[in-house]
């Protein structure tokens, strides 16, 4: 279980603040907690996450303060989303770009 970081270009400087650009490649076992993505590497101070990712029925979105990647699907009454477990993502592409200072 683990995910695939790629750090798109150069880092983005504006001021005090940094913007990187990353391509995430999930493995074929997702759970149903999130898998761990730590921005820190990245920025400091995190201001600004952006999830973008391929069409597939899956929804992503970054929890900063577990510091998780969590993916969504529709729910039996297609009215909620419920969290993805164990499933193989690996055919699916997340972008993100996330805004922050420097250390």
């Amino acid at each position: 279980m683990a995910l695939t970081v790629v750090q798109l270009g150069r880092t983005n400087v504006a001021g005090n603040r940094l913007t990187v650009a990353l391509k995430i490649t999930p493995d074929t076992s997702w759970p149903a907690a999130g898998e761990l993505l730590d921005l820190t590497q990245y920025v400091s101070n995190i201001e600004t996450v952006h999830v973008e990712s391929d069409p597939g029925g899956y929804v992503f979105n970054y929890d900063r303060s577990a510091g998780k990647l969590l993916a969504y699907e529709a729910g039996a009454d297609g009215t909620q989303l419920d969290p993805v477990g164990d499933a193989n993502l690996a055919s699916f592409t997340v972008y993100l770009s996330v805004t922050g200072g420097r250390a």
